[in-house]
């Protein structure tokens, strides 16, 4: 058999190798991958931070809420509307929740009582700007601790009443109004109220009753600055 041909068995056994290898995605001999892709899309690598629970002893920080992955619409149940999404519920498991600025194309407009009420064991809640208004939406939690809205612009009724954990609320930009007695009624916790120069008016003293913890921050010489003084409620200037 000449050389020639004592080598052609070995270069198609070469081939077969390296075939094989590209068709399962492995790697080439020069490092390079084959033709199977298996790079984590943006898409897939967002849904596993989605589902990234947080660890029941970290403590619960602004920034770590700000920054946390929005939750999947498949951890709510909802009504779709004409004006937007209605959250009636929330089902999923992390107890860190970043609620959706929209669902199925519509922007989530309304929470319903008890969403996060009574049982729920979410410790961190953001509302999105999209959002208005909420009432008892959170009333007779026992695990929330801190809550940030970003675009409603009044509460009603016991919204955080009963909320025997919770211990800041920041609220945005937009917020005019706490309407509604017993507010913040007996949450005994509750160290931080953020305020901004919008809120033009706290419907009574007792939107605070049992908040015996209580500072209120908010621009200096705003209303919340006028109201804090007026019912001895410390107060720090941002």
């Amino acid at each position: 058999m000449s050389k020639m041909n004592k080598k052609l068995p070995a270069l198609f056994l070469t081939l077969v190798l390296v075939l094989g290898m590209t068709a399962c995605g492995g790697k080439t001999t020069d490092g390079t991958t084959g033709s199977t892709d298996n790079t984590v899309t943006a898409e897939e690598e967002d849904h596993k931070t989605q589902n990234t629970k947080v660890d029941p002893n970290s403590p619960i920080t602004e920034e770590m809420l700000r920054n946390h992955a929005v939750a999947p619409a498949e951890d709510f149940t909802y009504d779709v509307e004409d004006d937007g999404i209605k959250i009636r519920s929330y089902t999923g498991s992390d107890t860190v929740v970043v609620i959706p600025a929209e669902i199925e194309g519509k922007p989530v407009t309304a929470l319903y009582n008890y969403v996060f009420g009574n049982n729920s064991p979410v410790r961190a809640v953001l509302i999105p700007e999209s959002v208005k208004e909420i009432e008892e939406v959170f009333i007779n939690n026992e695990t929330v601790e801190l809550v940030i809205c970003e675009g409603v612009t009044r509460t009603l009724g016991l919204t955080f009443g009963f909320c025997s954990n919770l211990q800041q609320v920041i609220f945005g930009k937009d917020l005019q109004e706490l309407g509604g007695i017993g507010t913040f009624g007996n949450c005994s916790k509750l160290k931080e109220l953020h305020f901004t120069q919008a809120l033009t008016n706290i419907d009574d003293e007792l939107v605070f009753e049992g908040c015996e913890n209580l500072t209120i921050y908010a621009p200096a010489g705003s209303y919340a600055e006028s109201f804090a003084n007026e019912n001895n409620i410390p107060f720090q200037a941002e």
